[in-house]
C-alpha cells in the first residue's frame, strides 16, 4: 500500500511541475521588457544516498532512493537575471524509501522489512553565476536551513525460539540542513530560466526546474 501511495505522489508532483512550467511559459510570452528583480520556480529531482556511502555505517541494508519537490523564491541584484550573485529561499519536500534485509552490525539479527524517511526543509542559499550574460551558464552555491525529518520502519525477525517478531519504529526530529547546489542555467530573454541542477541537501539530488522572473 505504501509503495502505491509513493508512486501516486510522485506522479502528482510531476503533473504539478508540468502545469506550473506551462504557466511560466505563458508568463514569458506575455511579459514586459522591465528588468526582473525576483523569480518564483519549481524543481523536481531524484533524491537518495549512494549505497557505497551507507555501507560505511550500516552492515546490511536495502537500496534507498526517492524524490524531492521544491518551491523556490529567488531575488536578484541590480542587473536582475544577469547578476552574478542571487539569493534563493527554498521550501522542499523529500522522500526516501527502501525494502529488504537490514542489519546495523554484522553480529545483529537480520531483519526483513521496509522503511521511509521524509523531510520538509526551509533553506536560504546564495547562488553564484559564472558568466551570467551567457544564455547558458554554470552556477554554484552554498546554503543553510532547518528541516523536520520523519522516520518510519517496520520489520520482522526470528528470535531464538523460532518465533517471528514484528518491530516498528517511528521518530520525528528537527535537524540542520546544508545545501550545496551545482548546475547549468538557460536564460530565456531574461524572463524565464530552465535549470539542470544537482547537489547535496541532507542527501544527494539531481533534476531540473523552471523559474519565471518578474
Amino acid at each position: 500500500m505504501r509503495s502505491m501511495l509513493n508512486t501516486t505522489g510522485t506522479k502528482k508532483a510531476g503533473i504539478i511541475f508540468f502545469a506550473v512550467t506551462l504557466l511560466f511559459i505563458s508568463g514569458y510570452l506575455f511579459s514586459s521588457d522591465e528588468v526582473s528583480r525576483a523569480a518564483v520556480g519549481l524543481r523536481f529531482s531524484a533524491f537518495g544516498v549512494p549505497n557505497s556511502l551507507v555501507d560505511k555505517f550500516i552492515y546490511e541494508h536495502p537500496t534507498i532512493s526517492g524524490s524531492s519537490f521544491a518551491f523556490e523564491y529567488r531575488s536578484y541584484g541590480k542587473k536582475g537575471p544577469l547578476s552574478s550573485v542571487s539569493k534563493v529561499i527554498s521550501l522542499e519536500y523529500s522522500h526516501l524509501s527502501g525494502a529488504g534485509p537490514y542489519r546495523e552490525e554484522e553480529d545483529n539479527i537480520q531483519m526483513i522489512g521496509e522503511g521511509e524517511v521524509s523531510q520538509v526543509s526551509l533553506t536560504y542559499t546564495i547562488l553564484v553565476s559564472i558568466a551570467p550574460h551567457w544564455t547558458v551558464h554554470p552556477y554554484f552555491g552554498i546554503g543553510l536551513g532547518v528541516g523536520k525529518v520523519s522516520l518510519w520502519s517496520e520489520g520482522t525477525y526470528e528470535n531464538e525460539l523460532g518465533n517471528i517478531i514484528k518491530d516498528t519504529y517511528t521518530q520525528d526530529m528537527i535537524i540542520p540542513v546544508a545545501h550545496i547546489p551545482l548546475g547549468l542555467m538557460i536564460n530565456i530573454n531574461n524572463q524565464m530560466e530552465i535549470r539542470l541542477e544537482g547537489g547535496f541537501k541532507n542527501g544527494f539530488y539531481f533534476g531540473g526546474g523552471a523559474a519565471y522572473n518578474f
